[in-house]
């Protein structure tokens, strides 16, 4: 039982002590810069598009063999519409 306890107090100061000796340890916390932020207005949009086919999947009953129209009605408009905002940020960004 000793063996055990003396090789995970190894491993963790192999692990903990580095970080704790190092000169600037919030740098460790803190996660890099992306350069893409997650707005409010990203947020409504993607939780848009996981809403807007459960709200059509409710109505349409796509399981009762309606599927092509579950996809031209749920489907379709959300694709369509991340299309659109791809191709936007794409012109948005050669602009740049």
């Amino acid at each position: 039982m000793m063996e055990i306890l003396l090789i995970a107090a190894i491993v963790l100061a192999i692990f903990i002590l580095p970080r704790m000796m190092a000169r600037n340890p919030e740098r460790d916390l803190q996660f890099p810069d992306r350069g893409f932020k997650l707005t409010g207005r990203m947020r409504l949009a993607i939780m848009a598009s996981l809403v807007w086919p459960a709200i059509v999947a409710l109505f349409l009953k796509p399981w009762n063999s309606n599927w092509p129209v579950f996809l031209y009605v749920a489907v379709g408009p959300v694709a369509l519409t991340w299309g659109v905002c791809w191709v936007l940020w794409g012109f948005k960004k050669e602009k740049k």
